[in-house]
């Protein structure tokens, strides 16, 4: 099959493989093909962080200072999620 892009088209699935996330045109355009009909299937789903977002969260938070946690650190959060889930 042969597709034809606009040239907007294109030069979006230009720019997704300089980023490297993606190996050829193909890989770009069956990743937002699949994640359209997914996000059809089930609309009462708000769309997860893809891939990339979740890479580069991870890749922001391994790269900040870190501290040890201090005495009753994790109950005062455990009490604060709890309080926010109550209160939604």
């Amino acid at each position: 099959m042969t597709v034809t892009l606009s040239k907007r088209t294109e030069e979006i699935v230009k720019a997704q493989l300089k980023t490297g996330r993606y190996a050829t045109p193909d890989d770009v355009v069956n990743r937002l093909i699949e994640e359209q009909i997914s996000a059809e299937v089930s609309p009462e789903l708000p769309p997860g962080p893809s891939e990339t977002d979740i890479k580069s969260s991870l890749l922001a938070a391994v790269g900040k200072p870190t501290r040890p946690y201090q005495k009753g650190e994790f109950v005062e959060l455990a009490r604060r999620v709890i309080a926010e889930d109550r209160s939604a």
